[in-house]
């Protein structure tokens, strides 16, 4: 059956295929397209405007709220050691005892933690007693020294000001050792003997007293600013010469704060008073001549200043600029010129400061001056070699002084600042030059000069580590154009101070410090048989006649300190001055008494807790 229908589809399919008809298509190959001529239409096309329609509808946006849920991480706090003290030691009494025979104390008291009132007392001592040592030392005079100052103070705190105020003594001993044996004629021997040591003296009592109201406003209160101070002192020597000094010292502010700015406007008034009154040493009393012959002239002289300093200074961020005027009214009675007119030498104030690099370099520059007493209190401060009866002191003027400057960072803990200040004329400079009254020549007078002087400043502090601070500085003067005298008498031209310090273990201490000066000028009285010989140098310094100036040596001194901190309480010290055992002399003939070594304690007491009381 498969086989039969399988043949009858084969032959269907076969006769279907051969049933289709044949047709066969020509092509005409001649055949070549072409288009039609047209009248073209001149007319443009017009396209007709359909109006639209504007559609007009109203709408409304409702504002939805949506509500976000944020909750920061907690920051866990970092978990810090234990306190290392839990008291405060608010007193400390220091004790030393050195070579040779140089005692030593200090005290310091103050009261609990309080936020109304402070107060406390501050005391120190320390004195040299032994005599002449040394194969040099010993052709002086016996000079034992001694620095006694000692100081109370309270302070009361309100709401917006702060009430302040000092009282102090001060008690200086010096002896004028300065004459050697090698160039003190045989008759003058009698000052070495221990009945004439007072005479020698030159001790000086200095009493003082300061009360002052400060305000306590930020810059950015519009309130007036203010700090008032009143202060006393009262000089009284061993030759009982005496000075008496009231002077009053205040600062008036008021800030404009531009905040798009970031800057502020600063109007300020300092007025400043100073009026000296003194009492010499009248000689005459002593060799008890006859007033109708000699009449005692009245040695008691006074001297004051008054002082205005108007000025303006805008500040934006580390940009300022200050513009004003200093306007010091001066008077003086000598015993010389009693008449002497009332003197204004008036001042510019200007500054102008520049932040190049905010906090790592800012540039300053600028005009100032000022007048300045100098009283004989800084003088014997100075210099505690001077003679009595100084009835010659001045006022010394600055009415033009050229400064500038660089500071910042270099990095996070390395200082440094480099300045410079110039000043064409100083009118009446103090120097200090020898007695040619007195017999020994171991005392010091003061002369004045019209100065031009140039000081270039550098100083570098440095944090190496957490525990090592070193400090560098460097100071440059040059004198110039000096109108009476040869030299800047014991003035220095270069000095360089150097200070270490290093922390160990929270135990240990170590300081090391350094101090040179050199490039000073003294003079020597010549001997009898010098002065045929002696040739004086062409200058009309009216000082120098009998003397011949000496260059000075440098003051080279080198100290080392150490101390051990036993407990919380307690400490020891041990230091160490003029390592070099250098007798070095910063005035002629007044030569350092050498090395000098000091251990002691120190302990404190009067424990405080930390912790905030209930």
């Amino acid at each position: 059956m498969k086989k039969i229908l399988g043949t009858s589809i084969f032959f269907l399919f076969v006769s279907f295929s051969f049933s289709q008809p044949i047709d066969t298509a020509r092509f005409r190959l001649d055949f070549t397209p072409k288009l039609q001529n047209f009248q073209k239409i001149t007319q443009p096309a017009q396209i007709p405007e359909t109006p639209q329609e504007s559609v007009d509808f109203e709408y409304e946006i409702v504002p939805q709220s949506m509500e976000l849920s944020f909750a920061p991480t907690p920051i866990k706090p970092v978990k810090l050691p234990g306190e290392v003290m839990k008291k405060l030691y608010r007193n400390f009494l220091k004790i030393g005892f050195g070579y040779p025979i140089t005692p030593l104390g200090e005290l310091s008291i103050h009261n609990f933690d309080n936020s109304k009132f402070s107060y406390g007392l501050n005391a120190s001592h320390i004195s040299g007693w032994a005599p002449p040592i040394g194969k040099t030392m010993k052709n002086y005079a016996y000079s034992p020294f001694s620095d006694t100052r000692t100081q109370l103070f309270f302070n009361t705190f309100f709401q917006n000001q702060t009430l302040y105020s000092s009282v102090g003594y001060n008690h200086e001993v010096a002896h004028l050792y300065g004459f050697s044996r090698e160039y003190t004629p045989d008759p003058l021997y009698y000052c070495y003997e221990k009945p004439y040591r007072d005479s020698l003296k030159n001790n000086f009592h200095h009493l003082h007293a300061e009360v002052g109201l400060r305000s306590n406003f930020v810059p950015e209160d519009k309130k007036l600013k203010q700090d008032v101070r009143l202060n006393y002192d009262f000089l009284y020597t061993y030759r009982e010469d005496m000075e008496n000094h009231i002077g009053v010292a205040s600062v008036f502010a008021y800030d404009i704060m531009f905040q798009k700015l970031n800057g502020s406007l600063r109007p300020q008034l300092d007025f400043n008073f100073d009026s000296y009154i003194h009492n010499w040493y009248n000689e005459m009393d002593e060799n008890g001549w006859n007033p109708d012959i000699h009449p005692i002239v009245d040695l008691t002289r006074s001297s004051f200043k008054i002082e205005f300093i108007p000025t303006v200074k805008f500040s934006v961020r580390e940009y300022h600029i200050r513009l004003g005027i200093g306007l010091p009214i001066i008077k003086s009675f000598t015993t010389l010129y009693p008449d002497d007119k009332a003197q204004c030498p008036v001042y510019p104030v200007a500054e102008v400061q520049l932040g190049i690099v905010p906090g790592i370099l800012s540039i300053y520059a600028g005009l100032d001056g000022n007048t300045k007493y100098n009283s004989l209190k800084d003088l014997l401060y100075e210099n505690p070699f001077l003679k009595s009866g100084l009835d010659s002191l001045k006022f010394t003027k600055t009415q033009i002084s050229i400064f500038g400057g660089v500071k910042g960072n270099l990095f996070k803990k390395l200082n440094y600042h480099i300045s410079a200040r110039y000043s064409p004329k100083i009118r009446d400079m103090a120097f200090f030059f020898i007695d040619k009254n007195s017999l020994l020549k171991n005392q010091f007078d003061v002369v004045y000069s019209d100065v031009g002087l140039l000081n270039v400043c550098a100083n570098l502090n440095w944090q190496v580590v957490n525990r090592l601070y070193l400090n560098l500085e460097g100071n440059y003067w040059g004198y110039f154009n000096l109108k009476n005298l040869l030299y800047p008498w014991y003035k220095p031209t270069w000095e360089v101070a150097f200070a270490g310090k290093y922390y160990l273990k929270e135990k240990f201490i170590f300081d090391l410090n350094m101090k040179l000066g050199f490039g000073s000028y003294g003079a020597r009285p010549l001997t009898e048989e010098e002065l045929p010989l002696y040739f004086p140098p062409a200058h009309n310094d009216p000082y120098l006649g009998g003397y011949t100036p000496i260059p000075m040596g440098p003051v080279l001194n080198f100290g080392a300190g150490f101390e051990y901190l036993i407990t919380k309480r307690f400490s020891c010290f041990a230091t160490i001055n003029n390592i070099g055992f250098q007798h070095f002399a910063k005035y002629y003939d007044f030569k350092n008494i050498g090395f000098n070594a000091i251990v002691g304690i120190t302990y404190s007491f009067g424990d405080e807790s930390l912790k905030k009381k209930k």
